[in-house]
C-alpha cells in the first residue's frame, strides 16, 4: 500500500484511535498529505545532500548544484562529467561529493537499479539502498517514505522523530529503543504518516495540545 489521499485520511483516522497523544496533535495541526515526489536519482542525490543539516543548508547546497549543473534534473552522467571541485564548491563535504560520484557510477553501469526496487516491501528496500556507499538507514527510509510512498516507514536515526516521541512520552527525557519500539507498534502499518505529524507539530513549535 501507497499513501495516497484515501489512504492519509484512513492513516490519521488510526493513528488517533490507537494514540490519544497523537489524536490531540493531529486535531492541532491538521497534518497534509506530503506532495509526490520522483523516486530518481536525482532524489537520492538530494537526500544525500541533507544528510545531518538543516532544511534549509540542504536546499541551499542542492539549488547550487542544480544552478552548476545548468540542467532540470540532475543525472548520473551530468554528475560523472563534473569536477569534482565544483561539487565541493557548492557546499558538499569531501565524504558527500564522494558518495554522489560513486552513486552514478553505480546508476552508469545499472540505469534499472530503483526500478528492481519498486514492488518490494519496505524493509527490503532500505536494506537494499543501505547497500550503497552513503546510504544509512535515515536516508533509505526517507526515500522509502517520500519518494515511493510507503505507509509503514519509521524514520531511524532522526532525530526530530526522537525528540518528538521523548517530548510526548517521557518528558523530553531520553527512551531506549525498547521502549520506542513498543510505543510506535502503536501506529503500524501507518508509521509514515505518524513521521509527518510529528515533524510538522515539530515545526510548529511542539505546541501541547495534550
Amino acid at each position: 500500500m501507497v499513501l495516497n489521499d484515501l489512504n492519509f485520511i484512513e492513516a490519521l483516522r488510526h493513528l488517533s484511535k490507537n494514540d490519544k497523544m497523537l489524536e490531540k496533535i493531529i486535531k492541532g495541526i491538521k497534518p497534509k498529505e506530503p506532495l509526490k515526489r520522483e523516486p530518481n536519482f536525482e532524489a537520492l542525490v538530494r537526500i544525500i545532500s541533507g544528510q545531518q543539516l538543516s532544511s534549509n543548508a540542504a536546499s541551499t547546497i542542492f539549488n547550487r548544484l542544480k544552478e552548476l549543473l545548468g540542467k532540470n534534473e540532475i543525472t548520473p552522467q551530468l554528475i560523472k562529467d563534473c569536477n569534482p571541485k565544483e561539487i565541493l564548491k557548492c557546499g558538499f563535504s569531501n565524504a558527500k561529493t564522494k558518495y554522489i560520484l560513486n552513486l552514478s557510477d553505480l546508476f552508469l553501469v545499472n540505469p534499472d537499479f530503483l526500478y528492481e526496487l519498486k514492488g518490494l516491501e519496505s524493509k527490503e528496500i532500505i536494506e537494499g539502498l543501505q547497500k550503497i556507499k552513503g546510504i544509512g538507514i535515515w536516508s533509505a527510509s526517507i526515500f522509502a517514505l517520500f519518494y515511493l510512498q510507503h505507509h509503514d516507514v519509521l524514520v531511524w536515526g532522526d532525530s526530530s522523530i526522537k525528540k518528538s516521541i521523548e517530548l510526548l512520552y517521557n518528558e523530553g527525557q531520553e527512551l531506549k529503543v525498547d521502549r520506542i519500539i513498543e510505543i510506535t507498534s502503536k501506529w503500524e502499518p501507518f508509521r509514515s504518516t505518524a513521521c509527518i505529524v510529528l515533524w510538522k507539530w515539530l515545526d510548529e513549535g511542539a505546541i501541547k495540545f495534550y
